[in-house]
């Protein structure tokens, strides 16, 4: 493979599993050094050494993304480590509120506010000053924050708040020459789409085998899940973009009007 990313620092969230990971070690191959978070220590350990047997570094915590002390402290050993960072993914989030407004728990309610938008507020407010011109900021977003729905109503919520920050922070950092960009990837073959424990043993393919031939429940049948490599390769051109590409954009492996 293309060494898209030689010299480059990429830092990505939740990355012990799923998405997060295919992008990890799709960032490693493309040969960036790694920065990785979770909550698993287990899945992170398992990451990282991934990564180091392809000749890479790879910095690792487990962090509670809401938490601004933990997410603190992972920043500045990442600055220290590697004194810069060129890629940043915020991909680490929670659907914890799937049912109605009425019947929400509103502990589970904010805390889906908590991780999906504080985390990334955080960790890219940590990083902000170790990024340069030509760096590349992918927040993972979810066509529920783009169009209002029946129930899961703080992760709508949440999922809106991400596209604003989205979208301002692309404003602000242009002048710097950072760009700002979302992914969505649609349905993706992980834990949370198919709402099985992420320990259970569960593989990929397992869930890919599961809705080959018909879509998740209120989905087209045109739409189709994807495999986490999928998106991973998606966030690998947006990382590799050279200076003064898009910015405040949308890209998305949906196959369906968001």
């Amino acid at each position: 493979m293309s060494k898209l990313l030689e010299g480059s620092v990429a830092v990505i969230t939740g990355a012990g599993r799923g998405i997060g990971r295919s992008i990890a070690l799709a960032f490693a191959d493309a040969g960036a050094d790694i920065a990785i978070c979770a909550r698993s220590e287990t899945a992170l350990q398992a990451v990282k050494e991934e990564i180091e047997s392809k000749g890479k570094t790879c910095v690792s915590q487990v962090v509670d993304i809401a938490d601004p002390d933990a997410v603190e402290a992972f920043c500045a050993h990442i600055i220290s480590k590697f004194q810069t960072v060129n890629i940043l993914v915020n991909n680490a989030g929670a659907y914890l509120d799937r049912g109605s407004f009425e019947e929400s728990n509103p502990e589970d309610w904010w805390r889906t506010i908590e991780v999906n938008v504080r985390g990334p507020y955080l960790i890219t407010r940590h990083l902000i000053s170790a990024m340069g011109a030509g760096a590349k900021i992918m927040n993972l977003n979810s066509g529920k924050g783009y169009s209002a729905g029946q129930n899961s109503s703080g992760y709508h919520v949440s999922k809106a708040a991400l596209k604003m920050f989205t979208e301002s922070l692309a404003n602000e950092l242009w002048s710097r020459q950072i760009e700002v960009n979302t992914i969505i990837p649609g349905p993706t073959a992980t834990t949370t789409l198919s709402r099985q424990d992420p320990d259970s043993g569960v593989t990929t393919e397992d869930i890919l085998d599961r809705f080959t031939n018909t879509p998740p429940a209120g989905l087209p049948a045109w739409e189709r899940v994807k495999h986490p490599d999928e998106v991973a390769q998606l966030a690998l051109q947006l990382a590799s973009y050279p200076t003064g590409g898009p910015t405040g954009q949308v890209f998305s492996l949906a196959r369906r009007p968001l």
